[in-house]
């Protein structure tokens, strides 16, 4: 395939991706807990993603904390809140994500990529190249989000 057919295909990938979490969203209970969205329009790596999801406080809180840890456990080291950085806007190859950490060997790389898989942040497209899912490009914005607003409210503590 052609860099112009990758490139079409993975727009399509993500604009996909985004019709179905928006299908596969559990829809917002009526209840008095309110109403929690979050969600955007932003242009990555050459691509356009457009995401809102909406979710009550109360369900949010019913989640299994072991799931929801995990995912914040793979994402809370510095290392692979760096890979995730760089994999937001498009899938690297694992020698282009090595020489942008400046590590001087790939294994250290593997064991947070193999992390990150589990946690379901990255996945690998092909042979030696990893992305961010085009389902979780919008999710790891809001833990970004997330994580510079409470290190503000921190920070004026």
């Amino acid at each position: 395939m052609s860099d112009e057919t990758d490139d079409r295909l993975l727009a399509l990938e993500a604009r996909v991706a985004a019709l179905e979490a928006q299908l596969a969203a559990p829809a917002p209970r009526a209840d008095d807990s309110g109403l929690f969205t979050y969600g955007g329009q932003a242009s990555l790596g050459g691509y356009e993603w457009s995401w809102q999801v909406s979710r009550s406080p109360e369900w949010l809180l019913e989640q299994p904390s072991a799931q929801l840890a995990a995912v914040l456990a793979a994402a809370g080291h510095p290392a692979r809140f760096e890979i995730l950085k760089l994999l937001v806007t498009g899938p690297k190859p694992i020698t282009e994500l090595q020489a942008e950490l400046g590590l001087a060997s790939p294994g250290q790389l593997y064991h947070h990529l193999k992390t990150l898989t589990a946690a379901g942040l990255v996945d690998q497209p092909e042979r030696g190249v990893y992305r961010v899912p085009p389902k979780a490009v919008f999710p790891v914005l809001a833990l970004a989000a997330a994580a510079v607003d409470v290190a503000r409210l921190t920070s004026l503590d």
